[in-house]
């Protein structure tokens, strides 16, 4: 009868850490560090396009805030472009939208929201000053420019009265 060959034991803890780990190939590390660097630039695209509703809805606070305070010199200096018509327009509504207590948005529908490049459209932003105050809902002309990897800019380029209806759409 001829012998067996002793079973192999498994190499011990020590053995087993002295052992070098294998090393990728150069075209695994070079497709991992492609995949993680399209995974940057996307997450940095993506960040710079979606705080643009934030910068949106902040300019549009100072708006309505500007508003609440009854001051039309206020609110012109945020409105881009606004012509002598457009001026006149404004300083007899604002006094009418004066009044106390925090000014909180809402609700605000953007016509330029999730925009990739340039856009202008109509925003309607429902507000209220106090808790008491009826809601006001006034319809504002907004651009966006700038693409997700270039600066992002919103102006305001128009203000409507307060609509007469809250119902009604802008």
């Amino acid at each position: 009868m001829s012998a067996s060959p002793p079973p192999s034991s498994p190499p011990s803890p020590q053995a087993a850490r002295r052992r070098p780990l294998p090393r990728p190939s150069t075209r695994v590390a070079v497709i991992a560090a492609l995949a993680l660097l399209v995974v940057l630039v996307g997450g940095f695209a993506a960040t710079r396009w979606l705080s643009t509703e934030n910068r949106e809805r902040d300019t549009l606070y100072d708006l309505v805030r500007a508003e609440a305070s009854g001051n039309p010199d206020a609110v012109l200096k945020q409105l881009d472009g606004c012509d002598a018509t457009c001026a006149a327009k404004v300083r007899a509504f604002v006094p009418r939208t004066r009044g106390a207590g925090a000014v909180k948005i809402a609700m605000l529908s953007s016509g330029t929201q999730y925009t990739f490049g340039d856009k202008t459209g109509v925003s309607r932003v429902v507000w209220v000053h106090g808790v008491t105050s009826r809601p006001i809902v006034q319809c504002v002309v907004v651009r966006r420019h700038g693409g997700p990897m270039t600066e992002r800019s919103v102006s305001l380029l128009r203000l409507g009265a307060p609509l007469a209806d809250n119902e009604d759409s802008c």
